[in-house]
């Protein structure tokens, strides 16, 4: 009985994500590319090498994410599409607004510090995100 309590313990410790601290959301600022998806379904797609790189710039909690493509002398070729953010606290959870010529996005923020970014999208799929270090440094 202590053996199953214990385990129920662990499990509502581990589902309880606290949400993002206000302190860390401007650590989201910079390059950042995906390392990892988890599909709904429990299949998972790890990326070795990304050709693009998602970059975030933000103040006050809006700015804009756009993608680049970084260059071996650590330069980066930016794409001209560059989508409208805004960072949201509701209802204890922290999203990311996108907002593009094309459509409109909401986002989970689940996951923030200085060397991994977690975003859930609205059809539950989760990006796991680790800073990028430029070719030239690896």
């Amino acid at each position: 009985m202590k053996k199953i309590i214990a385990l129920g313990f662990v499990f509502i410790l581990i589902s309880c994500q606290s949400k993002p601290q206000e302190k860390d959301l401007p650590k989201m600022n910079g390059y950042w590319e995906i390392e990892e998806v988890e599909f709904p379904d429990g299949n998972k797609k790890v990326y070795q090498v990304n050709e693009l790189i998602d970059l975030f710039e933000l103040k006050n909690n809006k700015g804009f994410r756009t993608k680049v493509k970084a260059q071996l002398d650590g330069s980066f070729i930016k794409s001209e599409m560059k989508d409208a953010v805004e960072i949201v606290d509701s209802n204890d959870v922290v999203y990311l607004k996108t907002k593009s010529k094309y459509s409109k996005m909401v986002e989970k923020i689940l996951k923030i510090n200085d060397k991994e970014l977690v975003i859930e999208n609205e059809t539950k799929i989760v990006y796991h995100y680790k800073k990028f270090i430029p070719y030239s440094k690896r």
